[in-house]
């Protein structure tokens, strides 16, 4: 009887246990749901030295001049640049289908990127960041754009 009790005991203790293991994490980072401009708005917000920007929706006829890369066939695209042309500074957001390659895309980004698309002026820093299908370009001073890589990061933490 007590063999019985005990092999009880030791079965629904590992049926407890497995109910309580935990699989993969599948729960969405806030980035992942969020729109672009969603995304700019937080990952623009309380950084200093922010040049006021214009945000612009990337389209194949400008999408070279943003990405730096032929345009990716259903991604959607919005940079925020400097409203003053004198002053270096882009960021642009580029979200990829499902079935896109986002670190090869970033890798082609980060390849063809030009801090100095301006003439006269060029960026400090450029940073190229991808989380899940959503890739981060940003060109600027190091601060400003060290502190939008970072709250970009925080997104998918």
């Amino acid at each position: 009887m007590k063999k019985i009790v005990i092999l009880l005991s030791c079965a629904l203790l590992v049926i407890s246990l497995a109910a309580c293991g935990s699989g993969k994490n599948t729960e969405a980072k806030p980035g992942d749901t969020m729109s672009l401009e969603e995304i700019f708005d937080s990952i623009l917000k309380d950084v200093d030295g922010m040049p006021e920007v214009s945000e612009t929706e990337v389209t194949d006829e400008n999408y070279h001049y943003y990405l730096f890369i032929e345009p990716v066939e259903g991604a959607e695209a919005l940079a925020a640049d400097s409203i003053i042309n004198a002053v270096p500074h882009s960021a642009v957001l580029l979200r990829l289908p499902e079935e896109a390659d986002a670190s090869k895309v970033a890798e082609d980004i980060e390849k063809n990127a030009n801090p100095r698309k301006w003439i006269c002026v060029g960026a400090e820093k450029t940073i190229v960041k991808a989380h899940g299908s959503t890739i981060l370009l940003v060109m600027s001073f190091t601060d400003t754009a060290d502190k939008i890589a970072s709250n970009f990061d925080a997104l998918w933490a």
